[in-house]
């Protein structure tokens, strides 16, 4: 059995009278944002990451969300790589990329191969296709989100696979030249 450390990473400042007032985290207004207590979150929480590493955990799970309180992991590639390079065993396992959300798979597909070279080989890349909030706040049309998935999904697997330079055209993809340089380590 392996075992890996997850938070949500939530804003911890705010008052639970406003998250209240909205029904729900999401709605409420970035405006209860500072900015100092939330560059002391986002340190927290990697320190948190480095010491689930240091005591024994398998794996250091990030996810995102967008728009709300609830989840500060917005950027879940910038986080990985961060860890890439200031943990060293724990793998680094993302839940993940929201592919109909993508709207440069070639770039995610650079972006990943990266972060699994830093941390050489201890990323795992988890796609996913996004609740309703996530397509609303990456701007994701619903009706094309399984097609979407697959395609970027594929396209990724092809860079990652796939000797360039090559063209690609897909429905909702389209590169005259691909050539990712850095492939998974």
């Amino acid at each position: 059995m392996k075992l890996a450390y997850f938070t949500e990473r939530p804003y911890r400042h705010l008052d639970e009278d406003i998250v209240l007032e909205n029904k729900a985290f999401f709605g409420v207004s970035n405006k209860h944002y500072n900015h100092l207590k939330g560059a002391d979150d986002y340190n927290q929480f990697l320190d948190e990451y480095c010491l689930a590493e240091e005591v024994g955990f398998d794996g250091l799970a990030l996810n995102e969300h967008h728009g709300n309180p609830y989840c500060m992991g917005n950027v879940i590639n910038t986080e990985a790589a961060i860890l890439a390079r200031i943990t060293s065993k724990a793998k680094i396992i993302l839940v993940g990329n929201m592919l109909p959300g993508v709207k440069h798979p070639l770039r995610l597909a650079e972006e990943l191969a990266t972060i699994d070279t830093i941390s050489r080989g201890r990323l795992v890349a988890g796609w996913v296709r996004g609740a309703g909030s996530e397509q609303f706040f990456n701007n994701a049309n619903p009706a094309y989100n399984r097609e979407m998935f697959n395609e970027a999904h594929q396209f990724i697997m092809d860079c990652w696979t796939k000797d360039g330079p090559w063209r690609y055209e897909g429905k909702h993809f389209h590169y005259r030249h691909v050539n990712p340089w850095v492939r998974p380590y």
